[in-house]
């Protein structure tokens, strides 16, 4: 099924002033020296997270991951999902190693000297079967990091394939690539050998999410949406509301930085 080309155009439109106001935020400029990213990386590895729930939710949307196995869902999407899943689950580390990206990003912090105990913790009890929203109670997950991870599980539990996609799109992969770029700047130039990690995780994700995984993923809103007019606005609704989210977790690193 081919992308309906007009309806992505007009939503990239509407969604244009928040991206804006995303790619502009104060955050990045306050991300100077090696501490400040520790802080950043310990509260964005949250939202690294729940980016692989957002993928395996539309894996078993769009797929079938029941045995015994039966044709599910639009054959197109099956491909999309499924090759997206393959690079984000097990794409490969700098010695060509099979590697998460969320594992990837672990290991980045704890080259940097980011504290990892609060994720791997939250890790664990989800690992003994203790529900999501649980562990971001029990444990001390930041206020404005709560809020980021239940929107994307409301999301999930809607049961909405589209929306899901549309969060998984348009607030996560058409975005990311412009938000590392504005992060990252020469703080890995300033501290050599510390951020190779950090480094090749992010041209990994500006690669694939930049010229493979958006592309494929607009592909599958297009897919989903179809002629639906009432899903494009729904998606529009959910984009905007990851982008608030996004910012909504912005300001509470930048305010975390400015206290310390």
């Amino acid at each position: 099924m081919p992308i309906c080309v007009e309806k992505i155009d007009w939503l990239q439109q509407e969604l244009r002033p928040h991206r804006q106001a995303l790619m502009q935020h104060a955050l990045y400029q306050n991300v100077a020296a090696l501490a400040d990213l520790r802080v950043f990386m310990e509260h964005h590895v949250f939202a690294v997270w729940d980016f692989m729930s957002l993928l395996k939710s539309l894996q078993r949307h769009l797929t079938c991951v029941d045995v015994p196995w039966t044709p599910h869902g639009h054959p197109a999407n099956r491909r999309l999902i499924n090759a997206i899943v393959l690079e984000e689950e097990t794409d490969v580390d700098v010695n060509g190693e099979p590697i998460s990206h969320f594992e990837l990003y672990v290991r980045a912090m704890e080259e940097c000297g980011a504290d990892t105990v609060l994720i791997k913790e939250f890790i664990a009890g989800l690992q003994n079967g203790k529900a999501v929203y649980t562990m971001l109670e029990d444990l001390p997950v930041p206020g404005k990091v709560q809020d980021f991870v239940k929107h994307t599980f409301q999301t999930i539990n809607s049961g909405q394939p589209h929306r899901i996609a549309a969060a998984f799109t348009f607030g996560r992969e058409d975005v990311i690539p412009g938000m590392f770029r504005c992060l990252i700047s020469d703080i890995s130039q300033r501290y050599p050998g510390t951020l190779d990690t950090y480094q090749y995780y992010i041209e990994r994700h500006i690669h694939l999410d930049e010229e493979v995984h958006s592309p494929l993923a607009m592909h599958m809103v297009s897919v989903l949406c179809g002629n639906d007019d009432q899903k494009w606005d729904e998606c529009r609704e959910e984009a905007i509301a990851c982008y608030r989210q996004r910012l909504h977790l912005w300001d509470g690193i930048l305010a975390n930085l400015q206290h310390r």
